[in-house]
């Protein structure tokens, strides 16, 4: 199995950071790397990845930074403005992985989401996905990642459309023609919304059995507190078995393989963790995402 890797929130500081990625070329089971897009676009080639890998775009950083500002930006916003300032943004987006792909690095697919919160809805969503889909992406796959959707009593970390109505857009779109679309499952933003392991499994089988499963990206939760934040926040912890994860992570061998097993065959199967800024040496964070990926062969 070749994976993807989104190894930004796992990076050490300059000068580091071209030896971190070097070494993670050198483990045979990465093939691409998950780039965030942001506010202020998209970051060049990290110096030392292997100029052969190809990537995945994450829109959830500028996605996230837009609505800390607007509350109505996003593709599902029934609000016309914001739902027309998220396609420029998104605009801004493929010019970035058209720029990618001109460079030598093939951009497998982004990562798009159904924000915003509360003022969304499933056909505003749809008719952004009819619009971004008649550009040129080139090869490029255009894919929902769930986020939690808002569930009564609790206070969600996105509060995006439910993981139904996203994999009703897809279905609708793919039958349509545009087979280029698809849902990505994010094991800790489906488990965080509700808090139960089980639903990483259910919203797989869901949209593997609609046949708009097309990614399974794992990050791990916790429900109590941690170096990383308050609990269930959504801040990419690594697997229990992973060297200094926090002993309240979630995610483990059993879930991933478990997830492995109702996801099927995917095109797109990765992850992505942080690690601490200080105290770790570039050759400890790679043997750190090494044994992400042991996990998940």
């Amino acid at each position: 199995m070749s994976l993807i890797v989104g190894a930004y929130p796992a990076v050490p500081e300059a000068p580091q950071q071209q030896q971190f990625y070097e070494g993670l070329g050198r483990l045979p089971s990465i093939r691409g790397l998950e780039l965030p897009y942001g506010e202020s676009g998209g970051r060049p080639w990290p110096a030392g990845a292997p100029e052969s890998w190809s990537a995945v775009v994450s829109a959830i950083p500028g996605t996230m930074q837009r609505l800390n500002r607007e509350k109505t930006f996003g593709l599902a916003s029934t609000n016309t403005q914001g739902r027309l300032e998220a396609l420029e943004f998104v605009s801004g987006l493929r010019d970035y992985v058209l720029r990618l792909a001109k460079e030598g690095h093939p951009v497998e697919a982004v990562e798009l989401h159904s924000a915003p919160p509360r003022s969304s809805s499933p056909r505003a969503l749809k008719e952004s996905f009819k619009e971004l889909l008649d550009w040129d992406w080139g090869a490029t796959r255009l894919l929902i990642e769930h986020c939690d959707a808002p569930r009564p009593g609790s206070k969600p970390e996105k509060g995006f459309l439910t993981l139904s109505e996203e994999v009703d857009v897809i279905c609708s779109l793919r039958e349509q023609g545009w087979d280029q679309a698809g849902i990505v499952v994010n094991w800790a933003r489906s488990v965080i919304e509700t808090q139960n392991p089980d639903t990483a499994v259910e919203h797989l089988s869901q949209a593997r059995e609609a046949g708009a499963l097309a990614g399974l990206m794992f990050s791990g939760c916790s429900p109590t507190e941690t170096e990383f934040g308050y609990p269930w926040i959504d801040a990419h912890l690594p697997a229990v078995e992973v060297a200094g994860a926090p002993p309240g992570s979630l995610l483990n061998v059993s879930e991933i393989q478990r997830c492995l097993r109702a996801a099927g065959p995917v095109s797109l199967t990765g992850f992505k963790i942080g690690l601490p800024l200080h105290g770790l040496s570039p050759e400890e964070r790679v043997a750190r995402l090494q044994q992400m990926c042991e996990l998940i062969e």
